[in-house]
């Protein structure tokens, strides 16, 4: 059980369930001893009275003035039982007819109280003690059934389980509202986690209780170092092409120069073609440096504002060929990375597009729920099957006579690596030219 929420409502409710069969346990209990109580204070009564009507006669036998006595102690069997005990005799009520009861050991001192089994298996309530009447020891005893004060208490403990039930489940619902109530703000970070991991805010609210605070105060700062570094590390690279980049071009103006006389070995000509490969590596590395990878938390492009943007910057490039450069993106698209990662991935597939287009190119967004989906077709001659692979490899050109150094889908390559995604080349269905289409992953939100 991973739930916060989860584990205090476990807690909660087992908490409440043991005070309520508690509550229920000692409550059948008070009042059984409350009924049992109220039942002995009336034998006691019994007991006094079936005392002061006791006597001896001349013969030492034991005898009770009969208008002394309630009448309950001469219906038969009615649960309202005395039995006397003397040396010289017995006495016993006429509610036992001819039974007799066995009395538990009686002292002098105190009165006794049990229960025993009487006649027809009835559950009976004792009071009894032993007095000194006219200098003899004297047991008396008196009884009362117990089973319709059993019957009661059964009664009013089922209604009392009831109620406990009633208020059981009340108080279920009413912590449940506590719990939600208390953890809210913590559904609230919860929620906003989603929505980082989309780009849709770029850190987490304070707004959290004091106890997670600190936590979120620690991912917001996280968040701001990872892009310091990650700009640090940019700007670093970018700096250290841009070093090379100045004394290479030097030396490739050096090398243009005609070659000097006597150069029968061509060390001049593989003088130029090592510059030019270092001067091909340092344009990738200086590409590069701009490639964020990864998207960081915070972080979101919407598609349709910044293609509309880079369509315009290629139609003026490609202003002399009049192409018809169209994009389907759907409405709200986003991209979760970073925007110059995106216009560096874009940027190279639809430029190397124009360059073979004979008339028409087209940009396509899909996505899913976890995959975002870039497809750039154009209507050129599009490349063999078998030089496919080749392409994606740095500095590799099909056609010597094309511009530039064979990097553009080499580098985007490397940004769709570096989001975890994969570039697919091939033939395009529809425009029958060159299909270009990168598959992003889009970040692991959890459960929203």
């Amino acid at each position: 059980m991973t739930s916060l929420q989860a584990r205090l409502s476990a807690g909660l409710i087992l908490a409440l369930a043991l005070l309520t069969v508690l509550a229920v346990a000692v409550g059948g209990y008070s009042l059984r001893q409350m009924a049992e109580d109220f039942v002995a204070a009336r034998l006691e009564h019994d007991l006094e009275a079936v005392l002061a009507a006791l006597s001896f006669d001349a013969n030492g036998q034991p005898q009770l003035a009969a208008d002394r006595i309630g009448a309950n102690f001469r219906q038969p069997y009615s649960g309202h039982y005395y039995q006397i005990e003397t040396a010289r005799g017995e006495l016993s009520s006429r509610s036992l007819w001819d039974a007799d009861l066995t009395l538990p050991p009686l002292a002098p001192d105190r009165v006794t109280r049990a229960f025993i089994t009487g006649p027809q298996e009835q559950r009976l309530l004792l009071v009894g003690r032993i007095f000194r009447v006219q200098d003899r020891p004297v047991a008396i005893a008196v009884t009362e059934d117990f089973t319709p004060v059993n019957a009661g208490l059964r009664r009013l403990l089922v209604e009392l389980i009831v109620i406990a039930g009633v208020l059981f489940g009340a108080l279920l619902w009413l912590q449940r509202l506590i719990v939600r109530r208390g953890l809210a703000p913590l559904e609230q970070v919860r929620r906003e986690l989603p929505r980082l991991a989309r780009g849709e805010i770029p850190q987490l609210s304070l707004e959290a209780p004091a106890e997670v605070r600190p936590l979120v105060a620690e991912l917001n700062r996280l968040l701001d170092l990872l892009n310091q570094r990650q700009r640090r590390s940019r700007h670093a690279l970018g700096n250290l092409a841009h070093a090379l980049k100045t004394p290479l071009t030097a030396l490739t103006q050096l090398a243009e120069q005609p070659p000097p006389p006597g150069d029968a070995t061509g060390w001049w000509q593989d003088l130029r073609r090592q510059l030019q490969h270092i001067r091909a590596l340092t344009e990738r590395e200086l590409k590069r440096a701009r490639i964020a990878g990864g998207g960081a938390p915070g972080q979101r492009v919407l598609l349709d504002r910044e293609v509309a943007d880079l369509i315009a910057t290629l139609r003026r490039i490609h202003r002399d060929r009049e192409l018809a450069i169209e994009a389907r993106i759907p409405p709200g698209s986003g991209f979760a990375g970073d925007r110059d990662d995106l216009l560096e991935l874009l940027g190279n597939l639809l430029d190397n597009a124009c360059q073979w287009a004979e008339s028409r190119v087209r940009l396509t967004v899909g996505a899913n729920t976890d995959t975002l989906y870039l497809r750039i077709e154009d209507d050129g001659p599009g490349c063999p099957p078998d030089q496919l692979e080749a392409l994606q490899q740095r500095g590799t050109r099909i056609d010597e006579s094309r511009a530039g150094y064979g990097l553009g889908l080499a580098i985007a390559g490397d940004i769709v690596a570096q989001y975890g995604g994969t570039l697919r080349l091939g033939r395009s269905e529809d425009l029958d030219g060159f299909l270009a289409e990168a598959v992003l992953p889009c970040p692991s939100v959890g459960n929203a």
